[in-house]
């Protein structure tokens, strides 16, 4: 587990340096990818679910983004795309493209399929923040 989380906490600081991300703000998205996958692990020994646990996951990064960039100032999609790194699903991915190249019909289905419930999952805990966040600052602005 700890090899996984450090992994995560790397890929994520990887990805933020190719994105350009500046400053202490590397760290934080390194923090945000480590965080996120050490929820998708213990959610995924609980649940047993791909989907629930990615979405899981991926509610907390998008929350966890929005706090970031209210702190640093700055957009939370870089916090979000680079703390996200971890969920992305590119061994499921790699089976689907191997299966369409050696012509495995059984292993693109699966591989594919398993792919595309983790984008769904991962994409739709972003699309519930994003929501939930707008409507919860339109109530602020009417609160006043």
């Amino acid at each position: 587990m700890a090899v996984q989380l450090i992994s995560a906490f790397l890929g994520s600081i990887g990805f933020a340096i190719i994105l350009k991300i500046k400053g202490r703000q590397i760290l934080y998205a390194g923090i945000g990818g480590l965080v996120t996958w050490l929820i998708y692990l213990l959610t995924f020994a609980q649940l047993h679910s791909d989907f629930t646990c990615n979405l899981i996951a991926a509610v907390f990064v998008a929350i966890y983004a929005e706090i970031m960039a209210r702190i640093n100032k700055a957009p939370a999609t870089i916090f979000l795309t680079a703390a996200a790194v971890p969920l992305i699903p590119g061994g499921k991915l790699y089976y689907t493209m191997y299966g369409v190249v050696s012509e495995n019909r059984q292993l693109f289905l699966e591989s594919g399929a398993s792919a595309a419930t983790i984008a769904l999952a991962i994409s739709l805990g972003f699309v519930v923040v994003a929501v939930a966040n707008k409507y919860f600052n339109r109530l602020k602005r009417f609160a006043r």
